[in-house]
């Protein structure tokens, strides 16, 4: 009797364990998984919010160039013009929506530099028509303060990365 009744206890004991080191397991999987969704989203948006910032910085120094071509007295492709508004306004439109979601998720301190990231990018976006410093027109040189502007947006995107390498991968 003790030959089938003791494998068969020890078998009923095992499983009862194993069931009860599951059962506490389980939530710290759980959490663990939730906290990797977390940090991987918070990386998506941060990585959302740098190409945005930067294309919006590119599409604006564009924007210039075209506005200076035409106080200059060159000829201006106005289709092209339009197209290069409508792709800035929908990359400011993501890299405010970008902004917003990383407000949700936090944390405060990714938040505040994402707020630099806007303030730079509204800087920029301030001296878009400003004209030429004087002198000739040079397509590879735009006026002083919108050169300063748009190395302080780029300045505050790699701050921004930073920040971001340090608080996403932890």
């Amino acid at each position: 009797m003790w030959t089938t009744l003791a494998p068969a206890l020890v078998a009923a004991a095992a499983a009862l364990g194993g069931v009860t080191v599951g059962a506490l397991v389980e939530p710290l999987k759980l959490g663990a998984a939730r906290r990797a969704r977390i940090r991987d989203d918070r990386a998506m948006r941060c990585a959302k919010l740098i190409e945005a910032a930067m294309t919006c910085r590119a599409r604006l120094l564009a924007l210039n160039l075209a506005h200076r071509r035409a106080a200059a007295g060159f000829e201006v492709d106005t289709a092209r013009e339009d197209e290069l508004v409508e792709v800035y306004r929908q990359t400011r439109s993501e890299l405010r929506q970008t902004v917003a979601l990383l407000r949700l998720s936090g944390p405060d301190e990714l938040v505040e530099v994402a707020m630099t990231v806007r303030e730079a990018e509204r800087a920029l976006r301030g001296v878009r028509f400003v004209g030429d410093d004087g002198g000739d027109f040079d397509k590879d040189k735009p006026p002083l303060v919108v050169l300063a502007a748009a190395h302080a947006l780029e300045d505050t995107v790699h701050e921004f990365a930073a920040t971001a390498r340090r608080l996403v991968a932890t």
